[in-house]
Order: C-alpha cells, then structure tokens, then sequence
C-alpha cells in the first residue's frame, strides 16, 4: 500500500497508509459513543490529526500507540471532524475499524510538533476557540475553579487571567535547545 501524508487523508475509502507520530492520547467516556481512546498523531511535515478507538479494538491496539512513538497505521475510516472542541484543525478525524493495522515506523524524528502561537493572539480574544492549541507556560497564580455543563456531562474549568502567565518565547524548532541549556 502506498504511504499517504495526513494532508492527503479524504473519506472515499479506507485503504490508506500513513506513518505518524503519537503526540497525545487520552480515554474518554460519552453516552453516544461509550468509551473510547483518543489519539493525536502528526506526520513528518507536523501536518496533525485527530483518531478515535472503540473499546472493542483496545485490547488490539491500546499498546501499539505509546506517546512519542512513529507508527504505519494502515486501514482505517475517514470521517468529518466534528464537536464542539477540536483537537485539530484538520477537516477530518480518523476512526479505527476492525482491519485496522498499526506497526512500528523506521522513522525517528523527534520533534514536539507544538502549535505554539505567540500570547498577544491568546489575549486578543482572535483564535478560533473551538481549536484547541500547545501553551508552553508558568502559572503563578490559579482563579477559582468552575463547574461547567459539556453535553451531558460535567467539566470543570479553571481560568488564567492575563497576569497570571508567565510567557515563554520559544518557537516549536528551538524548543528541545531551549529545553536543554535551561
């Protein structure tokens, strides 16, 4: 099967190939689709998407995708990217399906892939607030703690006032050198 980028990713079929980086996962519960494993991958290019496991394909594949990991998954749905927060800003999420196939990449590049954007923009009130984006920071002071009504289910949410935040200037690419002379 040919290799595919995740720019190049549409919902026509489902033989597609692509070789990604883990760069988060999480469980998460919702009445309509029960739990499920979230994952985040990025290709080469740091083009990232969001993916979605039932829990029917845990035990298959739960092990197979370790944060910071390379992986070629292989087989796999396409489908809008939808809901109220995005992970994303890709048009499209991927979802496992029973002959999806996920194996170790010879690729090893080891960069953050962070969508880092500069705090002027986060004060502005401009970005897009159904995107969620990488905040590198340090909170010197936390407000009170929210308890906000998500669908059905209860969040809690804390807020960061604008001095409450120490920036830190870094761009993705000097981040790891930054990281290592602190």
């Amino acid at each position: 099967m040919e290799l595919s980028f995740v720019n190049q990713v549409r919902p026509y079929r489902t033989s597609w190939r692509l070789q990604v980086k883990v760069l988060h996962t999480w469980k998460q519960f919702t009445p309509l689709s029960g739990e499920t494993l979230e994952i985040v991958f990025s290709d080469a290019y740091g083009n990232k998407i969001h993916a979605s496991c039932k829990k029917i394909y845990f035990d298959r594949l739960e092990n197979k995708v370790p944060v910071g990991a390379w992986r070629n998954i292989d087989n796999f749905l396409v489908t809008n990217n939808g809901g109220s927060y995005k992970t994303t800003n890709h048009q499209y999420k991927i979802v496992f399906i029973p002959t999806t196939d996920i194996t170790p990449s010879t690729l090893q590049e080891e960069n953050m892939f962070l969508s880092l954007v500069d705090f002027e923009s986060i004060q502005s009130g401009k970005l897009d607030t159904t995107n969620l984006i990488d905040v590198i920071g340090q909170v010197f002071e936390l407000g009170d703690l929210e308890t906000v009504q998500c669908h059905v289910i209860k969040r809690y949410l804390a807020a960061f006032g604008e001095s409450l935040l120490k920036q830190y200037t870094v761009s993705a690419n000097n981040l790891m050198k930054k990281l290592l002379y602190a």
